[in-house]
């Protein structure tokens, strides 16, 4: 390897490390604000898999830090947040800028695809990990599988290479309960983006331990399934359709859920207009809700196109 491509690896390495190590920085200042009031929380994501997985701080870069928490606890939060100096932030969730760097911290109170129940049992099977001298909440191995699955398949829209590496390296350093992944990926709806996502993974890397016997378990079944497990095979590869997770979502709900899901769509309560459009929401409510049917009826068009684009297309080879 030329000495100039060893010296960009060394920079990028070095530019990652102390990138991540600010964030974390950042991350204990924020965990010891709401450990000091005793708000619970869980830590998702990126620096879930960051602290789990790979230790080495410079290996994967890390943008920003997502939170679970309690809804009651979302009040608490923002008066503790504000006070010391973080800037809210416009999303369609909660959502704070550190007053050091700018790093963003998401605060969601569930996971999309979750019931009520479904959420008790996630907060219920939490791990407990160290990170310096923290102790953190992260998700049990199970629920880590599904939710990284779940968000790249459905909510990205694309099987990203950094989800591949997440996935390998998680099946390779932690045991998974496979019986607890069939079964939440049943009662969640889940089980054919669960296995687009799994085969596809298994056909790249055969060596991982993703047992056949759970790939058929969650391989589709009836003509609903198998249209969505084929709808995926042409949608969902390396290069993603720019909002697809939005349909994807909506297309992957229980059926008793998906129209009462549009409707939040286009008619949101009032606190998420005023996470997602700020004061406007506050001061032009009629304008702002105006505006939105306007921008999703819009949106919704454009992605219409990019999807019969897709669709039009010869498949991608390797397409799970």
């Amino acid at each position: 390897m030329p000495s100039s491509t060893l010296d960009q690896l060394a920079d990028a390495y070095d530019q990652v490390s102390r990138s991540n190590a600010a964030a974390l920085n950042e991350f204990h200042a924020l965990a010891a604000l709401l450990e000091q009031a005793r708000i619970p929380f869980l830590v998702l994501k990126g620096l879930d898999v960051l602290v789990r997985l790979y230790g080495l701080r410079g290996t994967r870069p890390l943008s920003d830090v997502d939170l679970l928490v309690h809804e009651v606890d979302l009040a608490a939060i923002d008066i503790i947040l504000t006070g010391a100096g973080y800037t809210r932030q416009i999303d369609g969730n909660p959502c704070y800028a550190s007053p050091e760097n700018g790093l963003s911290f998401d605060i969601v109170t569930t996971l999309w695809y979750l019931d009520e129940q479904g959420l008790i049992e996630l907060w219920a099977n939490a791990q407990p990990h160290t990170l310096s001298s923290r102790s953190v909440m992260l998700l049990a191995a199970d629920d880590l599988l599904i939710h990284l699955t779940a968000y790249t398949v459905i909510h990205r829209g694309a099987l990203t290479p950094a989800w591949e590496q997440d996935l390998r390296l998680l099946l390779m350093s932690e045991p998974i309960d496979w019986a607890a992944v069939i079964r939440k990926a049943r009662t969640y709806s889940l089980s054919t983006p669960l296995c687009y996502g799994l085969t596809a993974l298994h056909r790249r890397m055969p060596a991982l331990p993703i047992p056949e016997s759970a790939l058929l378990a969650l391989a589709p079944a009836g003509y609903a399934q198998r249209g969505l497990y084929r709808l995926l095979q042409r949608l969902v590869a390396t290069q993603p359709i720019p909002e697809l997770g939005h349909c994807l979502i909506w297309l992957t709900r229980p059926a008793a859920h998906k129209w009462p899901s549009l409707r939040l769509t286009f008619f949101p309560p009032k606190s998420f207009l005023r996470y997602r459009y700020g004061m406007a929401a506050t001061h032009r409510p009629l304008l702002t809700r105006c505006r939105r049917l306007v921008s999703l009826t819009s949106a919704m068009f454009v992605l219409a196109v990019r999807i019969l684009q897709r669709l039009s297309q010869r498949p991608q080879r390797g397409a799970a």
